[in-house]
């Protein structure tokens, strides 16, 4: 992939070069340095540093400019020599063609020794055409690829899937849409083709084809119509498994007057599994209303969402209510969700489902720089055929305050109460978790920073994690930059007594900055 890179890097530099680039105005930084990791215990606990690698590093390479009048690119690329390389491009041209490109890779790391881990790579590839003003033409692809190593479970047993990952998964797809006077047309397609070298009975394909219709009422202009219908087929290459899927959206909302909005959104869908002959058939009726003020707004809805198939007949009800208030110096905002699922006929898994969600908070600026806030919230799920709840308390508070040519300082804290119950017994977890963050500016040319993030989690559980930084960058002239971070993560778990860990990370480099015309 390193080789891949490079090519992609070299290719996008001639491409450039092949357009009139240095007409324009253009702008760069050049920045290499270095990754320096010293860990101990057990290096799959904290997710941080998963993707760390020591060693020589291009830190940053990047241009942007504007090649001709009205155009412009960027290509941004981090640490492309190392295994956590990632890069991004962009060229535009206003009114005529957008062109995307990203990459990046990333590591799981699965045991303590870090000797089973599995790598991601995910490629991204986009164009967007406007021959006219009133069509655009746009297509995408995606590549996705993951190898290594995993765990079986139970440990030391050979599981169905195998012990390694090696999959490619492609995801492409094509559209055009022609708008004019507020109405348009649209269709896409896509298609997705998933590879597994390592078990080939998970191989499919799938293709999806769609069209939509959108656009102000012809009778009626504060009315709006959205229609959209699907179809699609997926299959399993090796099992001759395949199923079709069928889908109708219509949404339509009205606004009398300014202030207020209704909305109604009706949507059907269909799967029919070709080897089974099962259908299994959804349907969601959603009404909604939005009052707005210059301050805020007042809104609510309910849902009603049945599914029915060969085996069970599933409905839902849903509803939500939303308040918001805002102006220079408070902010609110306050909102419910409840959803009840009966299983009428009692053969689904959990059967009968009770759950909502109540949040509100808050923000207040009582003077210049200063920001306080805060909030509140519960969550509770109920399944009462098989006599299992889960419910949880989240209490929250936070403040930041910034002065102008000397920095800022900020902090949050958590508390969070989780509590399960099921026939067996229960499961209690109390969580802490508390950041801050400090920036000073007051150095002319340096800038200097650090912060914390401690979890500590109680209860059933005994965990405790934090993370340490501190970073500076100095200018030394106007072109030239140095910079330096040194991280500190820490994990110990004092129930299961090998889970432990301690890193230190320092990321250095020097950076340039280039400019032209």
């Amino acid at each position: 992939m390193r080789k891949t890179t490079t090519a992609i890097f070299i290719a996008t530099l001639t491409i450039l070069a092949a357009t009139p680039v240095w007409a324009g105005v253009w702008e760069g930084t050049i920045g290499l340095g270095g990754i320096v990791l010293d860990e101990v215990g057990n290096k799959a606990t904290v997710q941080e540093t998963y993707n760390i690698f020591d060693g020589f590093s291009v830190d940053q390479i990047k241009f942007s400019g504007e090649p001709v009048d009205g155009n412009y690119f960027k290509l941004d690329l981090h640490e492309i020599n190392l295994d956590s390389r990632r890069g991004d491009f962009l060229y535009r041209r206003p009114g005529l063609i957008r062109l995307t490109a990203s990459y990046d890779q990333y590591r799981m790391v699965f045991d303590p020794e870090r000797a089973v881990t599995s790598k991601r790579k995910d490629w991204n590839l986009g164009a967007q055409v406007t021959p006219v003003d009133w069509l655009r033409v746009s297509g995408f692809y995606n590549n996705v690829q993951r190898t290594g190593q995993r765990l079986s479970f139970p440990h030391g047993t050979e599981s169905s899937l195998g012990n390694t990952y090696d999959y490619t998964l492609n995801i492409g797809g094509m559209g055009a849409e022609a708008r004019r006077n507020g109405r348009g047309v649209a269709v896409d397609y896509r298609a997705s083709d998933l590879a597994d070298d390592a078990n080939y009975r998970a191989d499919r394909t799938g293709q999806v084809v769609s069209a939509r219709l959108f656009g102000r009422g012809y009778f009626y202009d504060k009315v709006t119509h959205l229609l959209r219908g699907a179809y699609g087929v997926h299959k399993l290459a090796n099992q001759d498994l395949d199923y079709t899927l069928k889908t109708f959206q219509y949404t339509g909302t009205v606004q009398p007057v300014r202030r207020i909005q209704f909305k109604y959104n009706f949507d059907a869908q269909s799967v029919d599994s070709q080897t089974t002959g099962f259908v299994t058939d959804r349907f969601i009726n959603l009404v909604d209303a939005t009052f707005y003020h210059e301050n805020g707004s007042l809104g609510g809805g309910y849902s009603y969402e049945i599914n029915d198939d060969d085996h069970n007949l599933t409905h839902y009800n849903s509803w939500r209510g939303e308040a918001t208030f805002r102006n220079k110096t408070f902010g609110a905002v306050v909102n419910y969700a409840d959803r009840i699922k009966v299983d009428e006929e009692e053969r689904t898994l959990l059967q009968d489902i009770e759950a909502s969600r109540f949040r509100a908070d808050a923000e207040v600026k009582p003077i210049a720089g200063l920001v306080v806030g805060g909030g509140f919230n519960t969550r509770d799920r109920e399944y009462p055929d098989i006599n299992v709840e889960a419910k949880g308390d989240l209490v929250r508070g936070r403040a930041g305050y910034t002065y102008t040519g000397w920095g800022g300082v900020s902090g949050d804290y958590s508390y969070t109460q989780d509590r399960y119950t099921d026939l067996v017994g229960s499961f209690n977890v109390n969580t802490h978790i508390v950041t801050g963050r400090v920036d000073l500016d007051r150095i002319p040319n340096l800038h200097l920073s650090g912060g914390v993030t401690y979890v500590r989690v109680l209860e059933d559980l005994d965990v405790e994690k934090s993370i340490l930084f501190f970073e500076g960058k100095y200018t030394v002239r106007n072109d030239l930059h140095l910079a330096a971070k040194y991280n500190i993560y820490n994990y110990d778990d004092y129930v299961l007594l090998d889970r432990y860990y301690t890193g230190n990370v320092v990321w250095f480099s020097v950076a340039y900055d280039l400019h032209g015309k």
